[in-house]
């Protein structure tokens, strides 16, 4: 009649990971305070900027293992943005997902993101830190390109 160990590993798994990125967070020189945010969505969740990048990373739950989400709201077309430009900013962002690894844009409405997903399982701190440094970096530099090129603003919250 013993419990076992690993009965409740999920819930060990995901203080894993909330233990892994604000472990990150304070080697990226922030302060997990002030980085922890309410998000309906996520069952962990922390805020932090890199430059003119707002990036949120998110422990977030999946039928199989929690994952590790990391987005940034790079920019945000003007509303009735011309459906050419629309297509070119699509074909862009789509040719610029070919050279990317580990990350990609997406939309949502006229907000464009950068995300990077990892199942929790058997995640490791480096993979933590490559994930929030490639979204944060990325997003980062080319935010105010995205925006110069095709109008809009900076993304803001993702």
């Amino acid at each position: 009649m013993g419990l076992s160990l690993f009965e409740n590993s999920r819930e060990i798994n995901t203080n894993s990971a909330v233990m892994m990125v604000e472990d990150v967070l304070i080697a990226l020189g922030h302060f997990v305070n002030d980085c922890r945010v309410e998000d309906p969505q996520a069952m962990k969740a922390w805020r932090v900027a890199k430059g003119s990048a707002q990036v949120s990373i998110q422990i977030v739950q999946r039928a199989d293992h929690p994952h590790l989400r990391v987005t940034s709201a790079v920019m945000r077309l003007a509303p009735g943005a011309e459906a050419s430009l629309r297509a070119d900013l699509h074909a862009d962002l789509l040719a610029r997902n070919a050279e990317l690894c580990g990350v990609a844009f997406a939309a949502r409405g006229d907000q464009v993101l950068l995300v990077a997903e990892r199942s929790t399982l058997d995640i490791d701190r480096s993979e933590v830190h490559e994930l929030i440094r490639r979204v944060s970096d990325h997003a980062d530099s080319v935010d105010n390109a995205l925006v110069a090129s095709y109008g809009g603003t900076l993304g803001g919250t993702p």
